[in-house]
């Protein structure tokens, strides 16, 4: 819904966008636009979501404005905690690879790392079953990247060349 209400606002530049600037300018606001979720883009949705969030008051202000016809896209309190609890989700692994760039070699931690992080929110039960369930298939794309792998002439040349600089 945060995806596509963006899209319009922006694209509705005689009706929408005033509509938001009036509400940044009420509330006091830097004028702002909601990021897009960026299929290609590994940490666009978290950064969707992240805004969302700082910005809770805004969507909601301009999704409760019955004359612009965005009601559809407003946020139950129920959806507004799954956008809370995926931005934790999500959070973790943007972040850490937010830290260095990840090379090659350093592949399988990383994937080791996520995993990890993924079974603690899948076993957590202060989260929603929709957010179980896109951890759980989140943990099977992941392993099934992970055995791919062992097939990857590139992948073993690069851990071999690896290893044998550290011993």
């Amino acid at each position: 819904q945060t995806q596509k209400l963006g899209y319009k606002i922006i694209h509705a530049t005689t009706i929408l966008l005033p509509a938001w600037r009036e509400i940044f300018e009420k509330l006091k606001l830097k004028l702002t636009y909601l990021l897009q979720d960026v299929a290609t883009r590994w940490n666009s949705t978290f950064n969707m979501l992240d805004y969302a969030l700082q910005h809770l008051d805004t969507v909601d202000g301009i999704t409760q404005k019955q004359e612009l016809g965005l009601r559809k896209f407003e946020l139950s309190d129920e959806e507004w905690t799954v956008v809370e609890q995926l931005h934790m989700v999500l959070k973790d692994a943007t972040l850490f690879f937010s830290r260095a760039t990840p090379n090659l070699a350093t592949v399988i931690l990383a994937m080791d790392h996520i995993n990890h992080q993924l079974q603690m929110f899948a076993q957590d039960q202060k989260y929603l079953p929709s957010i179980h369930a896109a951890v759980s298939l989140a943990r099977k794309t992941l392993n099934r990247y992970y055995l791919l792998t062992d097939n990857s002439e590139v992948y073993r040349i690069v851990m071999s060349e690896h290893l044998s600089s550290i011993f």
